[in-house]
C-alpha cells in the first residue's frame, strides 16, 4: 500500500488512524526531517502496525481521514480494477504470430474523436520497404540494403 503522509498534517492523521499517539511524540518522528533521518526505523514501526488489518481496511480508514493512500497492484489486479475496466484501459489486438495481445488503452477519452488502437505493434522489419520507399529509395536500393544486412524484412511475410 502507498501512503502519502509526507507533510505534518497527514502524518498526524496517519498516526491517529493507526491509534499510535506515541509516534509523533517520539523525537525521531516528530517532524519530517527526523522521519527522513530515521526512515528505516519508521518503516518498521509502521509495518508492525499496518499488519493489524487488510490493505482494503486501511485504505478505507485512511481515505476517510483524508490521508492519501492506495493499494499496490500487480498487473492482473490493475486490469481487474473496476475503474480501469470502466475507462477501457485494457484493449486487445490480434498479432499475426502471438495471437491475442493485451495493450494499455488510450488514456485520453474524447467524445467527438475517440482514440483507439487499430493494430498491434509491427513485426521487426514489417514496414522496412514502405519506410525506405517513403524516404526516397527505389526498389534496387532497398534490395541492396536488405542484401547487405543493413535493413531487414520480417522472417515470414504478414498478410494485411
Amino acid at each position: 500500500m502507498a501512503i502519502g503522509a509526507a507533510n505534518q498534517r497527514n502524518w498526524l492523521r496517519l498516526c491517529e488512524v493507526l491509534d499510535s499517539p506515541e509516534l509523533p511524540a517520539d523525537e525521531r518522528f516528530a517532524d519530517n526531517r527526523g522521519r527522513m533521518a530515521h526512515r528505516v526505523e519508521l518503516a518498521g514501526e509502521l509495518a508492525s502496525r499496518l499488519r493489524r488489518r487488510t490493505t482494503e481496511e486501511w485504505v478505507a480508514a485512511l481515505s476517510a481521514a483524508g490521508v492519501p493512500c492506495g493499494p499496490l497492484y500487480d498487473l492482473e489486479q490493475v486490469y481487474a480494477d473496476p475503474h480501469v475496466q470502466a475507462r477501457e484501459m485494457l484493449v486487445s489486438t490480434q498479432h499475426p504470430r502471438l495471437g491475442e495481445v493485451r495493450h494499455i488503452g488510450p488514456p485520453v477519452k474524447l467524445s467527438a474523436t475517440p482514440a483507439r488502437i487499430r493494430r498491434t505493434a509491427p513485426l521487426l522489419g514489417e514496414h522496412t520497404r514502405e519506410v525506405l520507399a517513403e524516404a526516397g529509395l527505389d526498389g534496387a536500393e532497398i534490395d541492396g540494403l536488405l542484401a547487405a544486412g543493413v535493413a531487414r524484412e520480417p522472417v515470414q511475410a504478414v498478410a494485411p
